[in-house]
């Protein structure tokens, strides 16, 4: 029976997993990030936890059709561009690099793209032929499938949905724009206007350093600025869900990330109130929002769906 080898590297940790065609893993296993490792010793650590869970599940070698790989971005292909937190990665070459080590064929994407692939796959996307997955977490991305077919762009990085511009006199974003979605509707954007306007909450003020999910709970304590807030950044996130919903007419918008997952049912439903607004009808009448159904294993499910679907083509 085929096996496939996923890879899920993310800025504190790297998950690896022996895994099958139908989305179950025979093995797994978790690295610590160390963002001081070179570029060969990381490429080697993998190499050398591929090599460990073949030996500790018994697959012989000729099983292994693939490696699936989920990147931080942007990408340029399978090389690594700058990050924010992963500066002396920067060119590192994902595909020539464990190929060279482990003789297999090796496929990377993007981490978001590769999530939305899984949830197509393994989630809540299955059965489905147009659907976008949509994280929202400590920033903002998505995953497209299109036509039944994974569409990442010319170089990999299709769905930084985060980096639309919403309002150009908005709030600065890390990648230089002004008022884009990440930076009006992530967590990190509800974290830092909760810190921003805590002297004039009665729920935040009590509080010694606000985090987003404070904001959260103060908006389900009935508190009116963090109600402010979350209504704020969930009419800012369903105006971009428009916009996906009007480009590619979809089946289904999965709804994932930590922020998104964990935020009460009242978010999700005003998030859909305000992306059916701002949709036409027609394409809003067809489309369904979903939860995500991976969780915790997005991400390495979605490395593995990487390999399971390169290889089939």
């Amino acid at each position: 029976m085929r096996k496939y080898v996923a890879v899920d590297v993310g800025g504190t940790k790297i998950a690896v997993g022996i895994g099958e065609e139908s989305g179950g893993f025979l093995g797994t296993s978790v690295l610590s990030t160390d963002t001081a490792w070179s570029q060969d010793k990381v490429l080697d650590h993998i190499a050398e936890t591929v090599n460990q869970l073949v030996s500790e599940t018994g697959v012989e070698r000729g099983q292994l059709m693939r490696l699936g790989l989920g990147s931080p971005g942007p990408l340029d292909g399978p090389r690594l561009l700058e990050t924010s937190n992963l500066h002396s990665w920067m060119g590192l070459n994902w595909e020539t690099g464990l190929a060279s080590r482990l003789n297999l064929p090796v496929s990377v994407q993007n981490d978001a793209t590769a999530a939305g692939l899984g949830e197509w796959l393994y989630g809540a996307g299955r059965g489905t032929e147009n659907c976008i997955y949509v994280t929202v977490s400590t920033g903002i991305g998505a995953g497209i499938v299109a036509s039944g077919r994974l569409y990442a762009g010319s170089r990999g990085n299709a769905g930084e949905f985060g980096h639309i511009v919403m309002d150009p006199s908005g709030p600065e974003c890390p990648a230089g724009h002004k008022g884009c979605l990440e930076s009006m509707a992530s967590g990190t954007a509800i974290r830092r206007q909760g810190q921003a306007k805590q002297p004039q909450s009665a729920y935040l003020t009590r509080l010694e350093a606000v985090e987003t999910k404070d904001v959260f709970d103060g908006y389900e304590a009935g508190d009116a600025v963090c109600r402010a807030i979350i209504e704020e950044a969930a009419d800012r996130l369903g105006l971009g869900l428009s916009y996906l919903i009007d480009l590619f007419n979809p089946e289904k918008i999965i709804l994932g990330g930590g922020v998104a997952t964990h935020a009460p049912a009242t978010y999700r439903e005003r998030v859909w109130n305000a992306a059916t607004l701002w949709s036409l009808k027609t394409m809003a009448a067809v489309v369904e929002l979903v939860p995500a159904q991976l969780g915790g294993d997005s991400g390495l499910k979605g490395a593995l769906a990487v390999a399971v679907t390169a290889h089939r083509e």
